[in-house]
């Protein structure tokens, strides 16, 4: 049975070509943002069911603890208008996790919320604020969509994201007042990817 791996971006399926490679994987993007999330995930399912599918990529942290190439592995995917979808924590995916990110010296957040938005969340007060009404680790846009198709096709659904921008960091834009960020934001994006690629490698142990 294959592992179907959603990646929003092809900058983020860059990470797992690897796996595109190796038989019993498939890793194919989506687009950005829940609408394009849920149609290019009900259109890859309507070809084929996979024996589980993989939501990947990058996301925003909430959670002040979080730093740049942590793990995020939540239990529940939630939006700002009441929507909630559970997901599965694989436990040997977990323990694999919490071991990858302790020999590279950083975090992985297993369990709890992360909130998908429509638009992207830039601010660290829009931050902070998504953190206190949602009481979320971390923000993206797709994942709640990708759990919501996963779950109405019945096909089991887990979800791995890397930080990118941390919760007191704007993310880029060209307003003056990001402009320093927007510098940092390319050789942060291949830090984060790198992490996508590095913990990716470690699969097909995974689903051997």
């Amino acid at each position: 049975m294959t592992t179907l791996v959603v990646t929003a971006l092809g900058f983020e399926r860059a990470a797992f070509r690897h796996l595109a490679r190796r038989p019993g994987w498939r890793v194919a993007s989506t687009g950005v943002g829940p609408a394009r999330a849920a149609e290019g995930l009900a259109q890859l399912l309507r070809g084929e069911r996979p024996a589980l599918v993989v939501g990947a990529g990058v996301c925003g942290a909430l959670d002040p603890g979080l730093r740049l190439g942590d793990l995020v592995l939540p239990r529940e995917a939630v939006t700002a208008d009441g929507g909630c979808e559970p997901i599965a924590l694989d436990g040997a995916l977990c323990h694999l996790a919490r071991r990858f990110a302790e020999v590279r010296g950083s975090t992985a957040h297993i369990g709890g919320r992360i909130v998908s938005v429509a638009r992207i969340a830039s601010k660290p007060a829009d931050k902070r604020e998504l953190a206190h009404q949602l009481g979320a680790a971390a923000v993206d846009q797709e994942t709640f969509a990708w759990a919501r198709v996963a779950r109405e096709a019945g096909v089991p659904f887990v979800a791995v994201r890397v930080v990118l921008d941390e919760a007191g960091e704007p993310l880029a834009s060209w307003r003056p007042s990001a402009w320093r960020s927007a510098l940092r934001l390319p050789s942060r994006a291949l830090r984060a990817r790198d992490t996508l690629r590095a913990f990716g490698r470690e699969w097909p142990c995974w689903r051997s």
